[in-house]
């Protein structure tokens, strides 16, 4: 099992944002997800690392979504993400959260990452936490529709002021 992370295509953010399936790409059966909205409202935002579509490599089916954008001015970038529930729990997600921790990894002013998982999806936790995430603590978040939910907060370092970057 192996992913492929594209750039989410302003034609499939504008499909997404109108209901629509995407027509510039194969999707699975149950897509969107329930986060494909806010992730194609993110495409071009500033200080976005990046909104891509996480494509399953065997078919180039489309099986879920992932972003990255800085949060503040100290280096800190929030990652989030979801794969189709017909495509849970075969490695795509882990995989994703690798993709994107590289990417994030290359960029000089990132210093860490930080994810968000709900309390009621520990297999969420597990991929964040399989990906060298340590957790924070519990705290309130809002989702899509603005709602209040109690999540886990994961936190990846990745260098500190005087670390310079890997390379």
């Amino acid at each position: 099992m192996t992913i492929v992370l594209r750039r989410m295509t302003p034609e499939a953010a504008e499909a997404i944002l109108a209901g629509e399936r995407p027509r510039d790409v194969r999707v699975a059966d149950d897509y969107p997800t329930e986060f494909s909205t806010g992730v194609a409202e993110s495409l071009g935002a500033e200080r976005q690392v990046g909104t891509f579509l996480v494509h399953r490599s065997e078919d180039d089916l489309v099986v879920g979504e992932i972003g990255a954008a800085f949060i503040d001015d100290a280096g800190t970038v929030e990652i989030g993400y979801a794969i189709v529930e017909s495509e849970q729990n075969r490695g795509y997600a882990t995989a994703a959260v690798g993709a994107i921790v590289a990417k994030v990894r290359d960029i000089s002013e990132a210093r860490r990452i930080v994810a968000h998982t709900p309390l009621d999806r520990p297999e969420s936790a597990r991929v964040v936490e399989k990906a060298g995430f340590a957790m924070l603590r519990e705290t309130d978040d809002v989702d899509e529709a603005g709602n209040t939910l109690r999540v886990k907060e994961w936190e990846l370092t990745l260098r500190t002021p005087e670390m310079p970057r890997r390379g």
